[in-house]
C-alpha cells in the first residue's frame, strides 16, 4: 500500500518527567489555566515566544528539548495559577503526580517532551480507501492529511469519529467480488522494540540531522529484513527514517537541524515498502564505497 508523511510524528510538550513508560500526560489544559514553563532556576524560558506556553506543540517541545539538552530540567509550574484548586480542577493529572511523590499544589512538575501522535500512515481517499484494492484505513493508521503536518491537539477523536462513518458507508456500498482463498492462520512473533528504541529516539527525535538518519537507516535495515521480535518495529522505523531523510525541510513537527527553513509549497510525501528497501539499500551501499 502506498504509504504518506510517515516523517511527521508529533512530540507532546509536557509529559511527567519520571521512570514511569509510558509517561503521563500533564495536558495543555494546564497551561490554558495559566501554568508557565520553567527551568531548574526558576525562570520562564518561553515568555518571549508568540503563543508562549500555548505556542503550537513543535515550538514547545523543541524549547524544552533545548534547555534539557542543555542540562537544565524543565518543570511547569502551577502553584500561582491553581494552587490549592489543582486537584479539584484536574484530578487524574493530581493522582498521577502524587503517585510519583509530587503534589502540584506545592511543588513544579517536571516536565520532558514524549513521541504522542503519528500524522502519517497508510495514504488514503476520503473515504478511507487505500491503494490496495478492499483495503480501507482509518483513525491513526491512516493519513488522510486532515492532520497537515502538526496535528491540533483533540482533533484525532474527531477524525476517527468521522472518517469511521465515511469507511463504513464505503465498504457497505461495495460488492464483495473475488475473495483471496482462505489461508492457514500464521502467529507472528510478539514485536518487541527495545532492541531498537535508542536507535530511534537518537535519529527520530524533536530535531532530526541527515548524518543521524543515514547511521539508523544502517542500523535498521539488517534488523528489519531478520525474523526477530524486532523485525516488525525495525521495519516501521526504517520506513519513518527513509521518508524523514527524503524531505529535506523543517515543517511542523519534522525539524531538520541541517534543513531548517521551508519549501515555499507544502507537498506530502509518499512512500511505499519497496521503494524504501531500495533507498535504504544504496544508502548503505553509498556508506560503505565512502568507508574504503
Amino acid at each position: 500500500a502506498e504509504l504518506s508523511d510517515l516523517e511527521f510524528v508529533q512530540f507532546h510538550p509536557t509529559a511527567l518527567d519520571n521512570p514511569r513508560r509510558p509517561m503521563p500526560l500533564i495536558s495543555e489544559a494546564v497551561r490554558g489555566e495559566g501554568a508557565v514553563l520553567v527551568d531548574d532556576h526558576g525562570d520562564r524560558f518561553l515568555a518571549d515566544t508568540p503563543g508562549a506556553e500555548l505556542a503550537a506543540r513543535d515550538v514547545v517541545a523543541r524549547a524544552i528539548a533545548d534547555q534539557l539538552g542543555a542540562g537544565h530540567r524543565v518543570y511547569l509550574d502551577a502553584r500561582q495559577c491553581l494552587g490549592q484548586r489543582f486537584a479539584k480542577r484536574f484530578p487524574a493529572i493530581d493522582a498521577v503526580c502524587k503517585q510519583a511523590g509530587i503534589d502540584p499544589a506545592a511543588e513544579p512538575i517536571p516536565v520532558r517532551p514524549a513521541a504522542h501522535y503519528h500524522m502519517g500512515g497508510v495514504a488514503v481517499d476520503a473515504e478511507g480507501r487505500s491503494s490496495v484494492s478492499g483495503l480501507w484505513a482509518c483513525g491513526e493508521v491512516a493519513r488522510t492529511g486532515l492532520h497537515g503536518a502538526n496535528r491540533l491537539a483533540s482533533n484525532s477523536l474527531a477524525e476517527l469519529v468521522a472518517t469511521a462513518a465515511w469507511v463504513a458507508g464505503c465498504i457497505a456500498g461495495t460488492s464483495a467480488g473475488w475473495q483471496w482463498p482462505r489461508m492457514p492462520a500464521m502467529v507472528a512473533v510478539r514485536p518487541d522494540p527495545s532492541s531498537i528504541r535508542q536507535v530511534v529516539s537518537n535519529a527520530l527525535g524533536i530535531v532530526r540531522k541527515g548524518n543521524a538518519l543515514r547511521e539508523a537507516v544502517a542500523d535498521l535495515l539488517p534488523i528489519a529484513v531478520g525474523d526477530t521480535a524486532a523485525a516488525d518495529p525495525a521495519l516501521v522505523a526504517l520506513l519513518m527514517t527513509i521518508a524523514a531523510l527524503r524531505r529535506e525541510e523543517s515543517r511542523g513537527s519534522h525539524y531538520r537541524s541541517d534543513f531548517p527553513g521551508r519549501n515555499p509549497k507544502a507537498l506530502p510525501s509518499s512512500l511505499t515498502l519497496c521503494r524504501a528497501f531500495e533507498s535504504a539499500v544504496s544508502l548503505n551501499w553509498l556508506r560503505s564505497e565512502r568507508s574504503y
